[in-house]
């Protein structure tokens, strides 16, 4: 395609320069005072001078490696430096030449057509500057090559001619070929781009809607994944994407796009589809393809895929929403149980919709300060004496009324509010928690939830110090409560900030303990504290001797590496009386309190007794 414009700021430098050239151009001395009665100056002297002037223009002229042509008012050649012969022919041949029969360009020569034929160059030349970027050019007889023009116009002696500047491109041509592929493509795999898959989703739907044969996303993304860049390093992950990219291309039909989007996530655009089972088809020999074992260096490696299915209608015009609903429902098959293909339907596109007011509510909430913080005791087994609060968030909404923490701190996770969300809550359990240090006889532990993102974040560590200092509160009062995941997907990250916490004087506490990964080897390998046992295992605890038998082993195991144990979620009698037995020396639950409000937790520190044995008040602050 041919990029013409006209640049109106040049043509006057254009001018300056065809004048230096003229032999009646006047030159002013320093010594003499220059004035309209004074005659110009001439003589042998002048003239030596001017002829100095075009020879050094002229030497510049034949030595840029820029082909250069003068043209006179009719568009004829009059001049040629060394660098147009070589693109154009011999010298000889180009003078007297009109640049209708020089330039001739074409995507090939039998299609060449004049760049510039008459009537065009009679209206470039009344302009100050044109330029056409980015044509071929096939000269007569020679290669032909791709270049950018640019004709400046001057004024000479009554005449308009120009200067037309030739720049060749053809050692760009690679560079800027690679710059185009890099634009629309993944580095990695070599598939599309989102980019180039949203334009041609857009194009799919824009025919569809003259055709009615509308498109339908595959959206992919490897169950995971993660686990397989941290066991095996990211080189062994990049080779993964890298296989698991050619499987899917294997699997889908000639006319679709694949594309990888980022990450581990891959979309297979399938365009104007007869029939709907013909998607559903693609994306189960992509799932099997997936299940098939990966070999590295003689090591297999298994991994499926979860796939979602979004099915375009007439009642869908935006490529951003059909995307935004495919990834929706491939998340529906995580939730599922992965390795599974799950499609679209109306139910989600009312969690979509909630989801959105959602988000912009918690944004709002966070601004205007709207959420609060309540706060469940933690007890001693044996003699019910109070040794620490946990605070928990808490949201009711005019609109959306109380909305579980189940739902919007997931939300504030993917959404990036997480940190926001947990900054807050920090500053408020500290606050609140110092009206309990002035009120109790003892010091009374304080508990907070953290997110990995909060964990990771390069200023929590001084975020943390600060708001410690603001609310003098004794870091050693200080419990952060974190999932097994954040210590696993990144150990090495997470040992090194735990130990920064650590060096604040506040304890780690691993919350649902044995519920995600269960390792025992990171027990051993990350500063800990406290083992927070999750309900599932506390429930029924009375009824099942199994259940016992695993409860009794992990206060074993915590005993050998003096970590601390909670059991969460007691709400019988009996389950309190099997955990005292079983050696657990704190809970909280239903059964011995409730969340309650921070009013309510001053009061309950306030009448709170000093323990009978003085190690039960420190012990999880151990």
């Amino acid at each position: 395609m041919n990029n013409f414009n006209i640049d109106p700021g040049l043509g006057d430098d254009v001018d300056q320069t065809a004048e230096m050239a003229r032999p009646d151009q006047s030159v002013s001395r320093p010594s003499e005072p220059s004035t309209n009665s004074l005659p110009a100056p001439s003589g042998p002297a002048t003239s030596a001078i001017l002829q100095r002037q075009l020879d050094g223009l002229m030497a510049v002229f034949g030595a840029v490696s820029t082909a250069l042509l003068v043209v006179d008012d009719h568009g004829i050649v009059v001049m040629a430096n060394p660098e147009a012969a070589r693109l154009f022919g011999p010298m000889h041949t180009l003078l007297h030449v009109s640049l209708a029969n020089l330039l001739l360009t074409g995507a090939t020569a039998a299609d060449a057509v004049p760049l510039l034929d008459d009537d065009a160059l009679s209206m470039v030349m009344q302009q100050k500057r044109w330029k056409a970027d980015n044509v071929r050019i096939h000269p007569v007889g020679r290669p032909d090559f791709p270049a950018d023009f640019t004709l400046i116009p001057y004024d000479t002696e009554g005449r308009r001619n120009a200067v037309v500047v030739i720049t060749d491109n053809t050692d760009r041509e690679p560079a800027r070929a690679q710059l185009e592929w890099q634009a629309t493509h993944d580095p990695l795999t070599g598939l599309s781009n989102r980019a180039i898959l949203l334009d041609r989703l857009e194009h799919a739907l824009l025919l569809a809607a003259r055709s009615g044969l509308w498109p339908t996303l595959i959206f992919l993304d490897l169950d995971r994944f993660k686990s397989v860049n941290d066991q095996l390093g990211h080189s062994t992950g990049d080779r993964l994407l890298v296989e698991a990219a050619e499987r899917i291309k294997r699997s889908v039909r000639a006319a679709d796009t694949v594309a990888r989007i980022g990450g581990d996530e891959f979309v297979v655009l399938c365009e104007a589809l007869e029939r709907t089972d013909i998607a559903h088809q693609v994306a189960a020999r992509i799932l099997l393809a997936m299940e098939e074992p990966y070999d590295f260096n003689g090591e297999g490696v298994h991994i499926s895929a979860s796939i979602g299915i979004m099915q375009g209608d007439a009642s869908m015009s935006a490529a951003e929403d059909l995307l935004r609903n495919a990834d929706l429902a491939m998340y529906r098959a995580k939730e599922n149980g992965r390795n599974r293909i799950e499609t679209f339907d109306t139910v989600m596109h009312g969690e979509i919709r909630r989801r959105i007011d959602m988000e912009r509510a918690l944004r709002e909430a966070l601004d205007n300060d709207e959420l609060s913080v309540v706060y469940q005791p933690i007890f001693t087994t044996a003699h019910g004496a109070l040794v620490a609060f946990e605070a928990l968030v808490r949201w009711e909404h005019p609109t959306f009324g109380k909305v579980s923490p189940l739902e919007f701190i997931p939300l504030a996770e993917e959404t990036g509010l997480i940190a926001a969300l947990g900054e807050r809550v920090l500053d408020i359990a500290c606050r609140d928690a110092a009206s309990w240090r002035d009120a109790a006889a003892y010091t009374i532990g304080l508990h907070v939830n953290v997110s990995g993102r909060q964990v990771s974040a390069s200023n929590f560590v001084s975020y943390l110090s600060r708001v410690l200092r603001h609310h003098h509160i004794d870091p050693s009062s200080l419990t952060l409560e974190l999932q097994e995941s954040v210590l696993l997907d990144n150990p090495e990250r997470a040992v090194a900030r735990l130990v920064a916490l650590r060096e604040l004087g506040l304890r780690i506490a691993i919350d649902d303990f044995g519920v995600g990964y269960s390792s025992l080897a990171y027990l051993r390998r990350f500063p800990l504290d406290v083992l927070k046992v999750d309900r599932q295992f506390v429930a029924g605890i009375a009824q099942s001797p199994q259940g016992q038998q695993v409860l009794q082993a992990i206060v074993d195991l915590a005993a050998g590496l003096d970590y601390s144990v909670i059991a969460e979620g007691v709400e019988t009698t009996e389950e309190l009386t099997s955990l005292c037995n079983l050696g657990f020396e704190y809970a909280q639950g239903y059964l011995l309190a409730a969340p309650m409000s921070p009013a309510e937790a001053l009061l309950l520190a306030a009448a709170s007794i000093v323990p009978e044995s003085a190690e039960h008040a420190d012990a999880v602050q151990r």
